[in-house]
């Protein structure tokens, strides 16, 4: 977890900051899938004095997924103790709703067949299946180390998850795919694009899941999906 703190009209003692390190690291205990931390430490001239230092937290999550939370106590100490609990609350209720989705979204899965593609338009019936899932935990990095990885690993296409903003990202083509310009797809109409277009591969919004898959053509004329784990 990466952790940066600023201070606003006060002096960053190393105490301080000490103290804000090791009271919000934590949150990991709580969710241990925060990709970074902003924390912005203010003291304000304020007549209402035990409301005068404010500790501000953002906290990146997966799934695009921003906590944040703002609270005032009458010294800096007292306010990251406030704006840890206010914290801790959020991330326990978004991890049970995590938790939750994650289990109805398997239990969709169970009930699906994921047979031959192109079933439902008997027009393009081509008895191509999905043959293999790959599911899998993508590392946190930059651009640039994903880049690297994916010359030392020397594959096509690479996942990972974009450690400035830490949307799901692929790296395929020379380029770099990230959610904001990738279509909400079936996995029917995904494996239509590679047969139209003679794509290796082809990165999606999954509109059942509404998560990041590639879809990609095997050697034997079916095809593997790639579902990053979140």
């Amino acid at each position: 977890m990466h952790l940066n703190i600023q201070g606003h009209g006060i002096h960053l003692t190393p105490a301080l900051r000490e103290y804000a390190n090791k009271k919000l690291g934590k949150l990991e205990d709580f969710f241990g899938k925060i990709i970074k931390v902003e924390v912005v430490l203010d003291a304000k001239t304020l007549e209402n004095t035990n409301r005068s230092h404010v500790a501000e937290v953002t906290i990146w999550v997966p799934g695009k997924k921003v906590v944040h939370a703002s609270e005032a106590g009458e010294n800096m100490y007292a306010s990251i103790d406030l704006v840890f609990e206010e914290l801790k609350k959020q991330l326990i209720k978004y991890k049970e709703k995590h938790v939750e989705e994650r289990r109805r979204l398997a239990e969709k899965a169970k009930s699906v067949q994921r047979g031959s593609f192109f079933s439902k338009d008997e027009g393009h019936k081509s008895g191509e299946s999905l043959e293999e899932i790959k599911k899998f935990r993508v590392k946190v990095m930059t651009v640039d180390e994903a880049v690297d990885e994916q010359k030392l690993l020397k594959q096509d296409c690479f996942v990972f998850r974009n450690a400035e903003n830490g949307e799901i990202n692929v790296l395929y083509n020379g380029g770099v795919a990230s959610p904001a310009n990738m279509d909400y797809l079936s996995e029917d109409d995904a494996a239509l694009e590679i047969k139209k277009d003679g794509k290796a591969f082809f990165p999606f919004l999954n509109m059942d899941t509404h998560e990041v898959n590639v879809l990609y053509k095997k050697k034997s004329g079916n095809f593997g999906l790639i579902e990053p784990v979140v």
